[in-house]
């Protein structure tokens, strides 16, 4: 939108001036109506908004100076987390940003969450663990922090004098210890394994078959069963044709005088190696043969 044009002559208008809040002071009627709205599940920048209301700043100062509000308040602060609301029920990438620069600065994630304006701890450590890129920013800033404890620990070997030796190496030994904590990658005496994955499993389903006989015409089929890989219970998934038992096939074709596939004269199975011979013909009946 192109800037308006004065008519010649005419006076410059006076700079718009912000308008400064009174400032509010402290009430346990004013400290139970912020409590109740957070654990309510409002935003703290919402309720500053109000004019009745102190700002954010006025109420970070609280929490930092007075115990017993900053006790009400984080028992709100959770309350409201729980009910869905506040700042810690979804992911904020500004207050993330802010996390991560703080970090790198120096300072500690309890400093951080103490502060009215930033999520609680158990958020923080949350959006540490499921998303990826606050996580991975967070472990970089860590490494910048072990870092600068290296490059201050430096420092102080070379002001150390006789007379600090023994606090400058007390000093030296929590800065390690702490470049460790917070990098055990880069600064750490034994370096982060990842834990071993566990086996794969593999699941081996067995078909079953069994024969299954026709109680009206005495035929039988072969009926196939599988496992179900979900249940483990066994289901029926084919069934054969109908066909006369072996007995009844071999007794028609010893009666027919041909040989059964794969049985031999006298009924018994044959080798796989061991050619068929057929059963000689059927010859007249006579008697006579028996009584010599």
């Amino acid at each position: 939108m192109p800037p308006r044009r004065l008519p010649r002559g005419a006076p410059e208008p006076a700079p718009r001036r912000r308008a400064s809040r009174a400032y509010i002071q402290y009430s346990a009627r004013l400290a139970r109506a912020i409590c109740a709205r957070v654990a309510a599940g409002e935003k703290l920048v919402a309720i500053c908004a109000d004019a009745d209301m102190p700002s954010r700043g006025t109420v970070g100062r609280w929490v930092r100076e007075l115990p017993r509000f900053k006790a009400i308040y984080d028992r709100a602060k959770a309350m409201g987390l729980r009910l869905g609301g506040g700042v810690g029920s979804s992911y904020d990438p500004v207050a993330a940003h802010e996390i991560v620069v703080r970090v790198s600065q120096g300072e500690t994630l309890t400093a951080i969450a103490d502060d009215p304006r930033m999520p609680p701890i158990w958020t923080i450590m949350y959006w540490r663990q499921n998303e990826a890129g606050f996580g991975d920013a967070l472990t970089l800033a860590r490494e910048a922090l072990a870092d600068r404890y290296a490059d201050l620990g430096w420092r102080m070997a070379l002001a150390a004098t006789p007379e600090t030796t023994f606090l400058t190496r007390m000093q030296l030994a929590q800065l390690r210890w702490t470049a460790a904590i917070q990098s055990p990658r880069t600064h750490g005496k034994l370096k982060p394994v990842e834990p071993p994955r566990p086996q794969e499993v593999h699941t081996y389903l067995f078909r079953h078959f069994q024969i299954e006989k026709n109680p009206e015409t005495g035929q039988i089929r072969v009926v196939c069963y599988t496992p179900n890989g979900e249940t483990m219970l066994p289901e029926r998934t084919s069934e054969g044709p109908w066909g006369d038992p072996p007995h009844v096939i071999r007794a028609r074709h010893y009666a027919a005088g041909t040989p059964t596939p794969g049985y031999g004269p006298d009924g018994h199975p044959l080798p796989k190696s061991e050619p068929q011979t057929p059963l000689p013909p059927p010859g007249p009946a006579d008697d006579s043969d028996r009584w010599l």
